[in-house]
């Protein structure tokens, strides 16, 4: 059985990697472009459903292209900010670590805190999308589409265990081909389009505060596509030198492809007239209209649902390196600091596959409601960086004389002030205008993982404090005097092994114990034990409620009251079985007791190994191959 587990985990998940076999991974910027950039362009194939159904909700669909041009101005803003960010910190750290070095560290776990939540929020959304472009093509998976999306969480946390590599070349087709055809859609859109076939309305000016109300929840909406700008401003140290200035230009031009697509299927749905009050993705009802052909939406969707995969798969490595970060700095549970055979954080893995499909399930993958709770951590994110980077230029310029350089910082520290100010606008309106819709779980979650981070973190200081080795400790004193235990069930030979290792230690006191759960039993060992001249006294003690524990336990308290600076070793014998299922039959009660008497001051528990039958055979079996 252990022989078939084995090989079926080499299957699924593959063989081990060495350490020295894992080499750093340098990208060309055609090649970034889709590994990083699939996030942010994945965005075009749900970002105009959201801005489309603010605006539906007061009733002004026809300045869907107002909206796209501030959308698109935002994006542009937010692109050229975090282009200086990378030229100045080209590391995978991120925003995370730019925080923590510039605003110190608990603004540092604020931001981690809401970047985890975003990517989180970035898996569930995606899938959702791609389970709505597929429902939307085949009727019959309308009933299907929240199995479809945790379906699709699950083949992306396999691969993800399984530790497989972005094939850049495999995502290279994926993104450009999306960015085609979406350039081939809005140009024949654009070619096809007369005043006579479909005239575009004008919007009605903003007089009531429920149109206002329409106008904000759209820019709330749209902001979903800077969601990615985080990922793309992580990727430098997989640029060749200079580090800064590849993956900046490969950050604007991502965000410049991702801008130029979200405007075009913009222009396309408002030009013509799709009023978001048909169900599916308006890509593909604009699409519809520009084409009237069934086999363009095939192309269109499919390629929809690859990029929305693509962007779904890159997060689970950036959540695993994230958190992997917050790990070493104690503010997660170390082992997610820690890579596995085949070189992956699986803890950090399936926690962001398990995490993403309960969101998904609970709101039944409805892309609507997830995208109101989607954009709280990123821009929380964004404004903390973009302080964080404003405070970067404040030391600069003071270490900076007069001219040209001094100019351009005071120039970027301006952009970023902006950028600053800009977010933080759009944090605030997403937060109050979408709030009862699903803001305030973003919220919530976010201050839930700070609360929780900064217990992690206490812990671990308060661990630290109390193992520090301080000026005339007594620890490693030796003790006054060590007492043996050799617990007794029935004599056998796991039990004379016991007693030899126990003699050979040479406690100062050395005695076997059994417990009287049966009264015949316990005459038939004590006479037993009397013919065997172990030279080790038999201790039996007296059991009324036919509990082997408990007595125990009190008697090495005794012990331990008598003589508080000695040690008490116990000494339990344990069967080592072959088969999965003798675990069942074997140690059930010596587990328990090992587990309680390990919490016990000055008391050490021994388990002496026993090799059953098919234990020996397992491992013959092993070494034979």
């Amino acid at each position: 059985m252990r022989q078939f587990l084995e090989r079926l985990k080499a299957l699924v998940f593959g063989r081990p990697i060495a350490t020295d076999r894992a080499r750093p991974i340098i990208l060309r910027t055609r090649l970034a472009l889709p590994v990083f950039g699939a996030g942010i362009v994945s965005a075009v194939a749900y970002a105009p459903d959201a801005v489309l159904d603010a605006l539906r909700r007061g009733s002004q669909q026809s300045a869907m292209l107002a909206m796209a041009i501030g959308v698109l101005a935002i994006l542009l803003l937010l692109g050229f900010a975090y282009r200086s960010n990378v030229h100045q910190r080209p590391d995978e750290l991120g925003d995370y670590g730019l925080v923590r070095d510039k605003l110190g560290a608990q603004a540092g776990v604020i931001t981690g805190s809401a970047l985890l939540i975003d990517y989180l929020f970035t898996v569930a959304v995606s899938v959702a999308a791609l389970a709505h472009f597929l429902r939307y093509l085949v009727p019959w998976a309308n009933d299907w589409h929240t199995v479809i999306a945790v379906g699709a969480i699950g083949l992306m946390t396999l691969a993800a265990l399984r530790g497989i590599r972005d094939r850049a070349r495999i995502l290279l087709l994926v993104f450009f081909g999306f960015l085609a055809i979406i350039a081939l859609v809005v140009t024949f859109g654009i070619v096809r389009h007369t005043d006579s076939i479909l005239a575009p309305i004008e919007a009605a000016a903003p007089t009531t505060m429920t149109v206002l109300f329409a106008y904000a929840g759209a820019i709330a909406s749209g902001a979903v596509m800077v969601t990615g700008i985080e990922h793309l401003a992580s990727a430098g140290p997989y640029h060749a030198e200079p580090r800064g200035k590849r993956a900046g230009r490969t950050l604007l031009i991502a965000v410049a492809a991702a801008g130029a697509a979200f405007f075009g299927v913009s222009w396309l749905v408002w030009s013509y007239r799709v009023t978001g009050w048909t169900d599916g993705p308006v890509l593909l009802q604009a699409a519809e209209r520009a084409f009237g052909s069934t086999w363009v939406l095939w192309i269109v969707a499919l390629a929809a649902v690859a990029i929305l995969y693509a962007a779904a798969s890159a997060v689970f490595k950036r959540f695993a390196n994230l958190t992997s970060l917050l790990a070493r700095d104690s503010y997660l549970p170390r082992q997610l600091a820690t890579r596995n055979d085949r070189l992956v954080f699986r803890g950090s893995v399936l926690l962001v596959g398990v995490l993403s499909a309960i969101l998904v399930i609970a709101v039944d993958a409805r892309l609507d409601q997830l995208i109101h709770m989607y954009v709280i951590g990123v821009f929380t994110s964004i404004v903390l960086s973009q302080l964080a980077m404003v405070k970067l230029f404040d030391g600069k310029l003071a270490l900076e004389p007069a001219g040209k350089a001094r100019t351009r910082m005071a120039f970027t520290r301006v952009l970023h002030w902006v950028a600053t100010v800009v977010a933080a606008t759009v944090l605030a309106v997403v937060a109050i205008f979408n709030f009862l819709n699903g803001a305030w779980v973003a919220l919530l979650l976010i201050v839930v993982l700070v609360v929780m981070m900064r217990a992690i973190k206490s812990h671990y200081s308060h661990v630290a404090a109390d193992l520090k080795i301080v000026p005339g400790d007594h620890t490693s004193a030796l003790p006054s005097a060590t007492h043996g235990i050799v617990l007794v069930t029935q004599l056998n030979r796991p039990v004379l092994r016991t007693l030899a290792y126990a003699k050979a230690a040479r406690h100062s006191s050395l005695e076997a114990v059994s417990v009287r759960v049966e009264a015949n039993a316990a005459t038939e060992l004590q006479n037993s034990w009397g013919k065997l001249t172990a030279g080790v006294p038999l201790v039996i003690l007296d059991s009324p409620y036919r509990d082997v524990v408990g007595p125990v336990m009190e008697y090495v308290r005794s012990i331990h009251r008598d003589s508080p600076r000695d040690v008490v070793v116990v000494y339990v014998p344990e069967f080592i079985v072959g088969r999965w299922w003798e675990r069942f039959l074997h140690n059930r009660s010596t587990v328990r007791l090992r587990s309680l008497l390990l919490h016990m001051p000055g008391v050490v528990v021994a388990a002496v190994p026993w090799h059953l039958e098919s234990a020996q055979s397992a491992r013959e079996d092993a070494q034979r191959g």
